[in-house]
């Protein structure tokens, strides 16, 4: 509560300015920004002056916000913007105005795959860890992801590199580069054009490069303030560099996509995962996956942790057939 208070008297120095949504709490302070959403008893509040703000929601007593949210209480669900009239909570529906017990709401997010936008500009972010040891052994092993992801209308890129080294007692011990590239294009609300590109090269392993380039149909079970899940099917056309001699199959991919926030979005748990098959005999199917979670320290920087699996069912001759990778380290978004 006094970070609450504190907040409060800030927005003296913010007189005039334009903002969408405010909560009012019942000891009469207004907060203004962006209502991300509702969930565990807590309101978030995305603010230019202080970031994300989480609020108890038994403190709240109004809540007036732009965009329409689906509203789960303890009586059913409803979907549309938060609203005041007569100093009573409503719930602003197409249809009409619907009185809202705030006590009673369980949950409370936006439909992201409904906006009629989904933004113009490309987030990004860069998990970093390494590791450095000397003495009775001496150990050097650096591991970097960077993600991108531009969201439009109907359209998404997303853009991920993935580079793992390690070194010990000056003999290399792994060496990964993963180049990816994923495309969507929706046709429906779920429903989308599905597209990929991929390089992998992991010398050690004798795959002097790997390029898979693919389309098919994917479905986006959900994408909302919560997190988002989405699958897709793609044929694919793989071209290897396997220990000097050169390989071009047909394949198939499947691929996965999920994220889920809680505690307020201060921390994410993730998993993405791709099946490759190749229906070669030699070859069988190639598994990428990647799990973890973060922990926001704050809006730019959190704690991940992650496990990288890189399996092979029929890996070149001499190698074997998964990699297990556990990074421990910090992201910046950017």
């Amino acid at each position: 509560m006094k970070r609450i208070a504190l907040i409060a008297a800030a927005l003296s120095l913010w007189a005039g300015t334009a903002v969408a949504d405010t909560v009012v709490l019942k000891n009469g302070d207004r907060l203004t920004g962006t209502v991300d959403s509702i969930a565990g008893g807590r309101l978030l509040l995305v603010t230019e002056y202080a970031g994300n703000v989480p609020i108890k929601l038994d403190q709240v007593a109004e809540v007036v916000s732009e965009a329409a949210f689906d509203v789960r209480t303890s009586d059913g669900a409803v979907s549309g913007t938060f609203g005041v009239a007569d100093g009573a909570q409503q719930i602003v529906t197409d249809t009409g105005a619907v009185a809202l017990d705030l006590g009673t709401v369980r949950s409370a997010g936006q439909d992201k795959l409904a906006l009629a936008s989904l933004g113009t500009d490309w987030s990004s972010r860069a998990d970093l860890s390494a590791i450095i040891s000397n003495g009775n052994s001496d150990t050097e092993s650096y591991n970097t992801l960077i993600e991108s992801v531009l969201k439009r209308e109907t359209v998404e890129h997303a853009l991920s590199l993935l580079v793992s080294n390690e070194k010990a007692e000056e003999e290399r011990t792994k060496d990964q580069l993963d180049i990816d590239y994923g495309y969507k294009r929706f046709v429906s609300e779920k429903w989308f054009a599905s597209g990929n590109a991929e390089y992998f090269q992991d010398r050690l392993k004798d795959i002097d490069q790997r390029i898979t380039l693919g389309a098919g149909m994917g479905y986006q079970f959900w994408d909302d303030s919560f997190g988002a899940f989405s699958t897709d099917v793609t044929v694919n056309y793989v071209q290897e560099e396997l220990d000097g001699e050169d390989e071009t199959n047909p394949a198939v991919r499947w691929g996965l996509d999920y994220n889920r926030w809680l505690l307020a979005k201060k921390l994410e748990f993730f998993h993405n995962q791709s099946v490759l098959f190749i229906p070669d005999g030699d070859r069988g199917e190639v598994i990428e996956s990647s799990t973890g979670l973060r922990y926001a320290l704050n809006d730019r920087i959190d704690a991940a942790a992650r496990v990288d699996v890189n399996h092979e069912t029929e890996p070149p001759p001499g190698t074997s057939k998964t990699d297990v990778t556990y990074t421990l380290g910090i992201g910046i978004k950017f």
